[in-house]
Parts: C-alpha cells; structure tokens; sequence
C-alpha cells in the first residue's frame, strides 16, 4: 500500500470524525490507534520493500538514541512521539517514562515510538528503556524536556455507600462520614474558609433522601460535622439554600407551606470554630425569623448595599426586604419578622435561585423547573433589580443542548457561582457562571455574553450510552455525575465543591497534584 495514500485516509478518517471525537473521546482514540499502527504497518511494508531499516530489531550493540519529540507540550493522555535511534520493533521490550511516570507505550518502530503521556509528569524529563532478555537494561534520556501542563480533573472528596448499595448519614473523618442524601446548596463560611456548609432539602425526588441537617465540611481537619438539625430549623427538613448577612449572620431559607410561619431563618454565631482535636460544629442559635412566606426557594444578599433577596415558588414572586430590618432583628430592637416588597414575579409554582453578581451589578435567577436562566439588572439609583430577560434556554424546553443564548437548553439547572475568568481582564464583566445541571447530569458554563458549554461530566461514552454514573478523571472524557445540585467555589486554590445528589458524594474539581 503507498504510504502517501495511507496519510490521506488518516487525514480524512479524522475530518469526518472531529465532532464526533468529542462526544465519544476513548471509542476514537482506539480507533485512531488502530489506524495509526495500521500506518506504521503500511510504512513497513513500504520500507521492506525499499530496504529501509525502519522495521529492524533492537540491536544491542548499537547506542539508543533520542533525537525529538513532538508535541513538546501537552498533558495527561497526550499522543507523543519520540524519534531517535534503534529502539527496535516489539513494543513489550519497550518503556517510556515522562517525567518519573510509566507511559502507555502504543508501537513501536525502530526510530520512533508512539506513546500517551501520563498523569502528574510533571518535571517533564523523558527517558526510553529496553530490556532484552538477559542483558542489562538499555536506557537513554532525551535531551529536551516535554513540558506538562496539569489538567483539572473530578475526584471524590468525600461520601461513600455500604456495599449494599445503602448509605449511613454521620459525623466522621472524609474516610468514614458516611453519605449525603440531598447536598443541593454549599457556601463558604465567610470567617472561617476553610468550613463549607451543605444544605440538605428532604424533598421528593430520588436525589432527596437522608435527613435536613445542614452538615460541615471542614477541609483544613478533613471532617464532616453537622452545623444545624432539622430541630435548629424549626423542624423543617427543606432547607433549600443559606447566605451569610455578615461574618457572624447566617439566613437559611426554608421550603414549608403556611406564609404565616419562617420562609428565611436568622441565626447568630455563637461560638467560634472547633480547633485543634475538637469536632463540635454546632456554632449557630439564637433561631429568629427574618421573613414569613411560603415555598421559599431560596436567599442572597446584595454584595454592596446588603438587602435580602427571596423567591416564592407560589406566584414565582422575588421579594426584597430592606437591611435596616434584618439589622435590627439580628440587633434584637425589632421583635417581628421583617417587611417584605415584591419587586416581580414569574408564573405559578415557579422554582428558582436567585445569584447576585460579585460587583452588584446584575442577578441570574436560574430556574429551576422551568430550565431557563433569567438576568435581572439592578438599578443603582432606586436599589432595586427590575424586570429580568432571557440570558439562555427557553422556558419549559428541557433537554441537553450547548449553544448561545435561547439556542441552548438545560434540564433543571440548580445551584451556580461566578467564577472570575483571567481571560476577560479589563472587560466590562470578568465573570463566568458555573453552574450544576442536575438532570442534564453536568456542569455548565455561561460567558457573559450568554455562551453556554459543558464545564465537566457526561464522559467515559464507552461504558454505557447513558450521561449519568460515577467516575472520576477528565472533566469531559471521562467524570461522571448523577443529578449534581450544589457547588461552590475556592478562587483562592481555583477549587470547585460539588454536591452529587443520587451519587451521594461531594466531588471536586480540582487541578492534578491538588485534587
């Protein structure tokens, strides 16, 4: 077979494929391998008949040498070739390490050699080993360096299930804390950063399960400890989100039925975080009602002039209620709950969150039984958000769709933060949003000009046809979720913290060497 002719069916095979490389990455590797060794068959078929040495066994008598490589840059499962001098044609006599770690070596011609980089290879030094029966290992060390760049990768940071397939909820070390049955909101402790409370909604759905305590994840300690039972709640067991009016403040909105009673509980630090061996996380009392409604779905307050923002799932209602009244109530000089304003409201039986940009400027309600993402802008002169547009999805469109603007879809998108994107600097807005979307089974992204794309999940193709699972690994070739609802985000270690709902875990997206 000519080997010009051969490239060509290469070339051509990864045109038709390209799409569909990204979709089902592992299934056309291996076929893309299966080409390339096809490829390097036809060259020897080529070369034998030529008298080209390309095909030749490892001699040891003669040095092996490495000439190059390329790419000279990449990361964990980058394609390499190296080409050099003698490195025979049996790949099993044939190892590679890149920077300390053991390659995946493909195949092998007598001047190159067809490997994946591994993982973690950090300090990038490449060298060839070939073992020959009973003779010394024959070894050399490339002169240039492949330089590693690290990739983000999902892991498991804690939460595990008996070998029943049951879970137990409990206090414990991240080795043995148990599960999570409905981790659907995580923050960051504003005094304490190290802490992220986990709100947990006892609500219907096979994600909800367990019980409504609001648990701890102390990273610096590696625990998991309770902060709120459903008792501290007022015995409701739907706390669907928590925000922080200041370092020592914390609102907890409730999901409950009668607008007579709490639809956003106040509580106040009461002690300070356990140190040393001590594992008591209960630092909240002094339970107050700051708001009555019902069917609140969730709470924020404004990032620079501090009001409280609330929803209704009744009339889709988003409420606003002034500072100076969830001061005096934490002050103890006003004994009523506070008054409320409805700026506008959706539909009936609306479900969302509200999430306030950093800088103040605009809110996304993310919607999440209708499936579409809304921008509210806020009104600096009269400090109120006004009437909200359509930022991406389409109301009741429900599927799985990247694109921009109302061209892309979600299915139940849920908790979100804003991530601040180095490539943006010296725009008008900085902010990515990164948000769970739990039916769609992934993380998404949304630029500020409404671009919507797959952050992470939905990968390994080649196990099943289904989205949904648990795997670690690559954000899209491989991680997989099952129904994710709550993140947060550590700018300070570039960390993602995820709650997956029916895999009963916290995840984490995190850079290789940290995660």
């Amino acid at each position: 077979m000519n080997q010009q002719y051969n490239i060509l069916l290469i070339i051509n095979f990864l045109r038709m494929k390209k799409n569909k490389i990204m979709k089902d990455y592992w299934r056309v590797c291996w076929m893309a391998l299966l080409l390339v060794a096809l490829f390097f068959g036809s060259c020897s078929d080529d070369n034998d008949s030529n008298g080209d040495s390309d095909n030749a066994a490892f001699d040891p008598n003669i040095p092996v040498q490495v000439s190059g490589i390329n790419p000279t840059t990449g990361g964990f499962g980058q394609r390499l070739v190296i080409s050099g001098e003698n490195f025979g044609n049996d790949p099993s006599i044939v190892n590679v390490f890149v920077g300390g770690k053991k390659a995946i070596v493909i195949n092998v011609k007598n001047h190159s050699i067809y490997c994946l980089v591994p993982s973690q290879a950090y300090s990038g030094e490449i060298e060839v080993q070939i073992s020959n029966g009973d003779n010394p290992v024959v070894s050399t060390i490339a002169e240039a360096k492949f330089e590693y760049v690290r990739k983000q990768l999902v892991s498991t940071l804690c939460g595990s299930r008996r070998d029943d397939g049951g879970y137990d909820t409990k206090d414990g070390p991240f080795n043995d804390c148990g599960a999570f049955g409905s981790p659907n909101w995580l923050e960051f402790d504003p005094k304490y950063p190290h802490l992220v409370y986990v709100a947990a909604d006892r609500g219907a759905g096979d994600e909800n399960e367990g019980n409504g305590n609001m648990r701890i994840l102390d990273l610096k300690n590696q625990y998991v400890g309770t902060a709120l039972t459903e008792g501290d709640m007022g015995g409701t067991n739907r706390g669907r989100a928590l925000a922080f009016f200041d370092e020592n403040h914390m609102a907890v909105a409730v999901d409950q039925g009668d607008e007579l009673r709490a639809a956003v509980y106040g509580f106040t630090r009461n002690r300070e975080a356990p140190e040393g061996d001590e594992r008591n996380y209960k630092m909240w009392g002094n339970r107050l009602a700051l708001v009555n409604f019902k069917a609140c779905n969730t709470v924020t307050f404004h990032p620079v002039d501090g009001d409280m923002y609330f929803n209704s799932w009744d009339k889709g209602q988003f409420f606003k209620v002034e500072k100076q009244q969830i001061q005096e109530i934490f002050d103890g000089t006003r004994t009523t709950p506070a008054d409320k304003e409805v700026l506008f409201q959706m539909d009936n039986g609306w479900e969302y969150n509200i999430r306030i940009h950093p800088t103040g400027n605009y809110a996304y309600i993310v919607s999440i039984n209708k499936h579409y993402i809304q921008r509210t802008n806020y009104d600096w002169a009269s400090k109120r958000f006004v009437t909200p547009f359509i930022v991406a999805g389409t109301a009741e469109r429900a599927a799985y769709v990247d694109g921009i603007g109302t061209s892309a879809r979600f299915n139940t998108p849920y908790q979100g933060v804003f991530v601040k994107n180095p490539e943006y600097a010296g725009q008008e807005d900085e902010y990515d949003f990164i948000l769970c979307d739990k039916m769609g089974q992934c993380i998404r992204k949304i630029t500020p000009q409404g671009k919507v794309s797959t952050f992470a999940g939905r990968g390994s193709a080649s196990l099943n046809g289904n989205p949904w699972g648990y795997v670690d690994g690559d954000l899209r070739q491989e991680a997989r979720f099952d129904r994710p609802k709550g993140i947060a985000y550590d700018e300070a270690t570039d960390t993602y913290y995820i709650g997956d709902g029916s895999n009963r875990r916290i995840r984490k997206i995190a850079y290789e060497g940290e995660e």
